[in-house]
């Protein structure tokens, strides 16, 4: 064989790309498979979430029923007096010549009847029988001692209770314990019977145990009741399905599974049953599943040999031997996934189809392409250089026009673009910056203030903005500088792009307003203070204790700025109410008072149409508002109350009562903590009140107010 001659491929163009279509076709399928099962996969957690809501209602509402009967027999049998006349009724019947009914046994009696009746033990005594037709045993309750002879059995069941023997055996065995299990009754009837263990009387010894010997159980309380009255009803309940489904009660006995409950095909409770082990080719039944593996999803053949989907849940309170009864709900799989069947044999027919065409295609399109790429390469390569040129222009047009500062930098701090404004701020050209470092600009300090900045937009992929003090041109100025992520442009990654506006003069205007501001607050305290002499003072100290409060509760700086203009202005309203009011001596009216109210509104009013910065105004509106709606004046609750405006409120409060008024004394700073902490939680926050005590133990100097 010979070797293929030098520089010639070992495939030529066409094998390749026949191997690359084949490649894609069983790609294509693959994927197409995989999709296709990971439908059928998200259907079936569907109706394993389905199920598993239902499965978990039913077996909740059995162990609540099961829960319930054990609660009030375990109750019964732990009843002193119940022990002690048990134990004295067994003394008597050992007893030589002892009553027919010692007066004990007739207590146990009323004692058992009562608890039969309040736990629905006895036959529905309005429902009717003909006469002289026998009633059959059904339910109730009986009392048995140590040596199981019935000592107290409620009339509904009658002789019936010894047919239940085995039960109270195994509730009297070596340690005894609850037994619950469902059972045939004498009429075949399947019946819930419990078995609870009397604890002896303390202090009581066995019969013919000698000093010293220890007692074992006194006896055994047993409660039957029919399945079919409060069991199975709870089986049926529920939300139902539309497809065909069923809920079976089963419970491992030996090696079969027991059906507890009826099932579909007409066999009654208890008598039906299949073995666990079966031949491997028959495969395991969902019901077998159940009780080997409860608590999950499976799908499987049921009983009946109908493939079904199901969840399995354990009772609990019931069989902690590994026999326990397992709730198994059950729906039928074709009927569930027949509408997701045919989604996915669409979906299967249209990817095929479409996996076809996409092939076809690819063909084509490799076909065209091979015969005209050559052709094109070179238009193309023309084609992009003037486009990118034509770019370049244009972003040089528009960015050179603006007199905003725009630097393209990559994480080397190189300059990769930027427009004539930069440039001229510089005192530079553009082609003396681009490809030089971004501290030629701003010099060494700025340039790491940004690059760092940089590195954290990189990271956060998210714009950042900031207000900065550069020095540029030998000029130091505020700029607001943002900072904008660029992941790609052509071959370069990771770069940002500063973008500088000069906010120079902006901030001296800020700077001005927010000096006339405070100019014109303290005119209007001081206008305040002549109109109002009580009030002098008030104003300020407010602002001292509501910004004290605020530092401690950790109120940004912001608010703490705001509150505190708010408890200057406060009071700016009583310019607007006679000053015969304000210095009054006498104790105030009710019409004084509600004048006095006015002041809020007044103050409203005045300062409505200045410019401050943050909710100034609001936080005012709340000065005189109580948490429980007392206040004034719009009667605000602690919902409708900000964080400010309590702040505020607790101030106003403190301040009032430490300062002297016309009308009366100032109090101290601890009796007016003592006052305002009275209406904590009601009138005042809880929070604000704490941090204001905590506060004013280290202000001495309030003292002086």
């Amino acid at each position: 064989m010979s070797a293929p001659a030098p520089g010639r491929p070992l495939l030529s163009p066409v094998a390749i790309a026949v191997l690359a279509l084949v490649v894609l076709v069983g790609l294509g399928a693959l994927l197409i498979n995989v999709y296709i099962e990971g439908e059928r996969q998200r259907d079936l957690l569907q109706w394993e979430s389905r199920l598993g809501l239902v499965a978990d209602a039913k077996a909740d509402a059995v162990a609540r029923l099961l829960a319930t009967d054990r609660r009030e027999l375990e109750e019964l049998a732990r009843n002193a007096s119940l022990q002690l006349y048990l134990w004295q009724v067994v003394k008597a019947r050992q007893s030589p010549g002892a009553a027919a009914e010692p007066a004990q046994q007739a207590y146990l009696r009323n004692l058992i009847l009562a608890a039969a009746e309040r736990g629905g033990y006895l036959p529905d005594a309005s429902a009717r029988v003909p006469a002289n037709v026998p009633r059959a045993a059904t339910s109730g309750l009986a009392l048995f001692d140590a040596e199981l002879n019935a000592v107290v059995v409620t009339p509904g069941l009658g002789a019936a209770a010894g047919h239940y023997s085995d039960l109270a055996r195994r509730a009297l065995a070596t340690p005894p314990r609850t037994v619950v299990d469902l059972v045939l009754g004498p009429d075949d009837r399947a019946m819930l019977v419990m078995a609870v263990p009397v604890s002896p009387l303390s202090g009581a010894l066995q019969a013919g145990g000698g000093a010293g010997a220890v007692a074992g159980p006194g006896g055994v309380i047993l409660g039957v009741r029919g399945a079919d009255q409060e069991l199975y009803p709870l089986l049926g309940r529920g939300p139902a399905f539309a497809e065909d489904s069923e809920t079976l009660l089963v419970a491992r006995r030996d090696d079969s599974v027991l059906f507890l409950s009826p099932t579909r095909e007409g066999a009654n409770a208890l008598r039906r049953s299949m073995p666990i082990d079966r031949p491997q080719a028959d495969g395991e039944l969902a019901e077998v599943s159940a009780v080997l593996a409860p608590d999950r999803f499976a799908a499987l053949d049921n009983y009946r040999g109908t493939p079904v989907l199901q969840v399995s849940r354990r009772i609990r309170g019931q069989g902690a031997d590994g026999n326990g009864w397992v709730l198994a709900q059950q729906v039928n799989a074709g009927d569930a996934l027949a509408g997701a069947d045919d989604r996915r044999t669409f979906l299967l027919a249209t990817l095929s189809l479409l996996l076809v065409a996409i092939a076809a295609l690819a063909v084509a399109a490799w076909r065209h392409g091979s015969s005209v790429r050559a052709r094109h390469q070179a238009d193309e390569l023309r084609d992009k250089a003037a486009r990118l040129q034509r770019q370049t222009d244009l972003l040089h047009t528009i960015t050179d026009n603006l007199d905003v500062l725009t630097v393209l930098v990559n994480r080397e701090q190189e300059v990769i673009f930027t427009n004539q404004a930069t440039a001229s701020a510089a005192k530079s050209t553009i082609g003396g910056i681009v490809g030089g470092r971004l501290s030629n600009i701003f010099g060494h300090a700025t340039a790491v203030l940004l690059g760092d900045l940089g590195e954290d937009v990189r990271r956060q992929r998210q714009p950042l903005h900031r207000v900065l003090p550069l020095t540029l041109g030998g000029a130091l100025k505020s700029f607001q500088v943002s900072l904008i992520p660029v992941e790609r442009i052509g071959e370069r990654r990771q770069l940002v792009l500063l973008v500088l506006s000069d906010v120079t003069e902006l901030r001296v205007a800020e700077q001005q307003h927010a000096d006339l501001l405070r100019e014109l607050v303290g005119k209007l305290s001081d206008a305040v203070a002549l109109h109002d002499p009580y009030s002098a003072h008030h104003a300020s100290r407010m602002a001292e204790v509501a910004q004290a409060v605020a530092r401690e509760l950790g109120l940004p700086e912001d608010e703490r700025e705001t509150l505190g203009l708010a408890a200057t202005l406060a009071n700016i309203g009583k310019i607007m109410l006679p000053g015969d009011l304000l210095t009054k001596t006498e104790p105030l009216t009710a019409a004084d008072r509600e004048l006095l109210r006015r002041h809020v509104d007044y103050s409203l009013e005045l300062l409505t149409g200045l410019d401050f910065e943050g909710p100034v105004l609001d936080v005012i509106a709340q000065k005189q508002e109580l948490l429980d709606g007392t206040g004034y004046p719009r009667g605000l609750t602690e919902q409708e109350m900000t964080l400010s405006g309590r702040i505020l409120s607790v101030a106003n409060a403190f301040v009032a009562l430490v300062s002297v008024r016309a009308y009366r004394e100032g109090v101290s700073i601890d009796v007016a903590l003592e006052e305002l902490l009275r209406g904590a939680g009601t009138q005042y926050d809880r929070r604000v009140i704490a941090a204001l005590f905590h506060v004013a133990a280290n202000r001495q100097d309030w003292t002086n107010w």
